[in-house]
């Protein structure tokens, strides 16, 4: 007879050991998936935190770097501004300086004489020496007008020539000049440089214009 009861038990051994089997491979497999998430995990945390530390801490260099590069470039804007200035205020101290006013000075119709050292001659193109001329298309003449209007500050476009004579000397000359339009006339002396032009030596602000 065959022994139904044994192939039972040893039907059942197989199954036990078959679960056995699937079970430590359901667990293995458990265990390999839970190990892959923490490694996962791990990496986005950990590793994303550190990476997001370096991108901060390279944003701050950056950001410190031209937070430098500007003061540098606000610092040299500063410096340039304050050459500016001194250079501007030395240019005036130099002006005032130079420049020497005498109020009602002992000279009849005369409110203002004017003296300035930094006065300059105004060039020339009298190549052949210096002749002294009164004629009004001369070269000499023109130049005669350039001195007066450098002194006045007068355009010569815009400056009426009341009078404009010989000094002591063919060396010298005077100007009597106003601005078109306008009553305040000066009486301007000037002075010959050889090889440099005609050169302001000294203004007379008139009280009243006494060449009309």
């Amino acid at each position: 007879m065959v022994d139904y009861s044994s192939r039972e038990e040893r039907s059942r051994a197989m199954q036990k050991t078959k679960r056995r089997k699937t079970n430590l491979i359901l667990n293995t497999l458990i265990v390999i998936v839970i190990v892959l998430i923490c490694i996962v995990a791990y990496s986005i945390f950990f590793a994303g935190g550190n990476h997001a530390d370096k991108d901060t801490s390279s944003h701050k260099h950056a950001t410190k770097t031209a937070a430098a590069v500007t003061d540098k470039k606000d610092s040299s804007k500063a410096k340039s501004s304050e050459k500016k200035d001194t250079d501007k205020k030395k240019k005036k101290e130099d002006s005032k300086q130079s420049t020497v006013k005498t109020t009602n000075p002992n000279e009849p119709n005369v409110k203002e004489q004017i003296v300035d050292s930094s006065w300059k001659p105004v060039g020339t193109q009298q190549t052949n020496g210096h002749v002294y001329s009164t004629d009004s298309s001369s070269l000499d003449w023109q130049e005669k007008l350039k001195a007066l209007s450098y002194a006045t500050g007068i355009d010569v476009n815009n400056m009426t020539v009341w009078f404009l004579e010989k000094g002591e000397t063919t060396d010298q000359a005077i100007g009597t000049v106003s601005e078109k339009g306008q009553d305040q006339t000066y009486r301007v002396y000037l002075t010959w440089v050889d090889g440099k032009g005609w050169k302001p030596t000294k203004i007379y602000k008139l009280i009243q214009n006494d060449k009309k």
